[in-house]
Order: C-alpha cells, then structure tokens, then sequence
C-alpha cells in the first residue's frame, strides 16, 4: 500500500522553469504577426530612448552588407513600425468613434 507521507521534492531547473499559466498568443486572440510588430516596436523604442550607439561595422560583417545598408533597413524598419502604429491608432480612434455612436443610438 502506497505511503500517504508527504516528501520534499527539489525543485529542479526545468520544473522551475515551466510557465503555470499556459496563455499563448493563440489563446489571447493575438497573432504572431502582430506579436511580431509589438515586438519590434518595442525593441526599437528601446534603442531610441537609451541612445544606444549602433556597431554598423559589426552589423554590416554579420549580415556580410555593407554599414551603410544596415543603416538602411534599420531605418526601413522603423519606418514600417511607424506606419504600424500610425494604422493602429487610426483604427482604434475608428472603433471608439463608432462604439460612442452605437451608444447614442441606444
């Protein structure tokens, strides 16, 4: 018959390691791409506000470019996340503009 005394178990590595609350991007109704976009928007934000000083030469020998088209996509990539958020503000004015008329309706 089995023991019914409770044990004390090390808390391994791994078993710390496990999320207790298995929310996913899925689950929360967001999309990879738009968790995508947030991040990126975030990462950027990141370099922007802290001033951080770019390794172009480092960057240009890893992609095998040169500085200056590294330059390059790092600017087309903030371009693309300023359209993102300016799109995304736009359709969240949309939506509060349309809820405030539905109440008035009612």
């Amino acid at each position: 018959m089995a023991s019914n005394r409770v044990t004390k178990i090390k808390a391994t590595k791994k078993a710390v390691a496990k999320p207790t609350n298995k929310t996913t991007a899925k689950t929360t109704g967001e999309t990879s791409r738009e968790l995508l976009e947030e991040r990126l928007e975030f990462v950027l934000t990141c370099i922007r506000e802290t001033g951080i000083k770019i390794d172009w030469a480092a960057v240009s020998r890893h992609y095998d470019i040169s500085a200056n088209a590294a330059q390059r996509r790092l600017l087309r990539a903030k371009d693309c996340v300023a359209k993102l958020v300016r799109a995304g503000a736009a359709a969240s004015k949309k939506d509060k503009t349309h809820e405030t008329t539905e109440d008035e309706e009612v």
